[in-house]
């Protein structure tokens, strides 16, 4: 029977092979000579000595309603060719879940290729996010060149800016601590952005990366990482992608979701404003998902749960739904689980539990369409998990 388990180093090249042609095929079969650092751990679904699938998991440090947690982040999920229509992705899913239960992280995220694809497995969105495509002219009116310094920054700098990255998630639920390494490694990585931070004295109070490229005869500037502490440093950083009118015609920036800079331009009709569905996210145990999240202090409560989940049993990867049934007890600001057999006040599916815990839609939002209760439960439940803005930015 296939097993998940951790790549050894000397299989390292037949790992980053099958992800090449997964997610790179148009570079061909070759590899580079040096193997890429990654700060994921490496797992492959094995069956014997054939690695039908792979898959990496991260530890990522977010903040949940104002605490700070650990999740787990999957990715790099990708098969052969001749291994896939077997239910071999399903099995790797499976085992990542299930070390992510083993290293106590109750929620999973991931960034899918294809949403549709990843909710047949429990996972539901987790957060949007604007784009907004427009003349740099028209950031420069919305913004401000008026005061401040503006500096070349880098990698060596990441200290400085994990603190004003830190200070734009502040209030938001999944804003990731990003280490050293992830700074280094991804945010900068082997062919760096440019990147500029805007200082009010020697306070650093915003930067945004960007790289250039061409697109249809024109060039852009594509914005990668921005982050702003306040409105201050958010509308100088605008202003700064203003300045670049004479090198592109036009800049693509990426932000949390939102329409308001569409009320600071001249111009709203020469910019292009869509929202699209983020990162995905779902419990990977239910008791554990609810224990690891803090509740509002005051509030005393106790519902049981039944939790649906399309993953099956890990250990039978092939097996249908299961449901698993406990009563959540809440009291002191924090909740405590126990299985039971007490009819259920409410019916919740693995992902739409996972969208409540983190605040991203609310009990009225989903009542009726992933979650099932009475009107008391549901009143219990939106005092609970009051709605939170969810911001989850960094791709992985």
């Amino acid at each position: 029977m296939p097993v998940v388990r951790r790549v050894p180093e000397s299989d390292f090249d037949r790992y980053r092979r099958l992800i090449e042609y997964a997610f790179n095929p148009e570079d061909g079969p070759g590899l580079d000579d040096q193997l890429p650092d990654r700060i994921a751990d490496r797992y492959g679904l094995y069956e014997n000595d054939r690695l039908l699938a792979t898959g990496a998991l991260y530890e990522l440090n977010v903040r949940l309603r104002g605490t700070r947690t650990t999740i787990g982040g999957i990715a790099a999920v990708s098969s052969p060719p001749e291994h896939r229509r077997s239910g071999n992705v399903k099995r790797l899913l499976a085992g990542l879940l299930s070390e992510s239960r083993d290293r106590g992280f109750g929620l999973a995220a991931l960034w899918p290729f294809e949403h549709a694809f990843y909710r047949q497995f429990g996972w539901a969105i987790a957060d949007r996010y604007t784009t907004y495509e427009l003349p740099p002219e028209q950031l420069a009116a919305a913004g401000t060149t008026a005061r401040g310094t503006y500096e070349r920054v880098g990698p060596d700098d990441w200290e400085r800016l994990e603190r004003a990255q830190r200070a734009h998630g502040e209030g938001t639920t999944l804003s990731m601590e990003r280490s050293e390494q992830w700074w280094r490694d991804r945010t900068f990585g082997d062919d760096p952005p440019w990147a500029y931070a805007w200082r009010d004295g020697s306070d650093l109070r915003g930067y945004v990366t960007y790289a250039f490229e061409s697109a249809g005869g024109n060039d852009v500037l594509r914005a990668e990482d921005f982050s702003a502490a306040d409105r201050d440093a958010r509308d100088h950083l605008l202003g700064l992608l203003g300045t670049h009118d004479s090198q592109v015609a036009r800049v693509e920036l990426t932000l949390a979701e939102e329409a308001a800079l569409l009320d600071r331009v001249t111009d709203p009709d020469a910019v292009s404003c869509s929202i699209h569905a983020g990162p995905m996210i779902r419990v990977t145990d239910p008791a554990l998902a609810l224990e690891s999240c803090p509740y509002p202090d005051g509030i005393t409560a106790r519902v049981v749960f039944e939790v649906t989940d399309p993953m099956g049993d890990d250990r039978l990867p092939d097996s249908d739904d299961v449901h698993s049934r406990i009563e959540l007890s809440v009291e002191g600001g924090a909740g405590t689980c126990e299985p039971t057999q007490a009819d259920p006040d409410a019916t919740v599916d693995a992902g739409t539990l996972a969208q409540l815990l983190v605040g991203y839609r609310p009990v009225a939002d989903v009542r009726g369409r992933g979650l099932d209760c009475e009107g008391e439960t549901a009143a219990t439940l939106e005092a609970l998990w009051p709605k939170e803005d969810v911001q989850l930015r960094e791709f992985f």
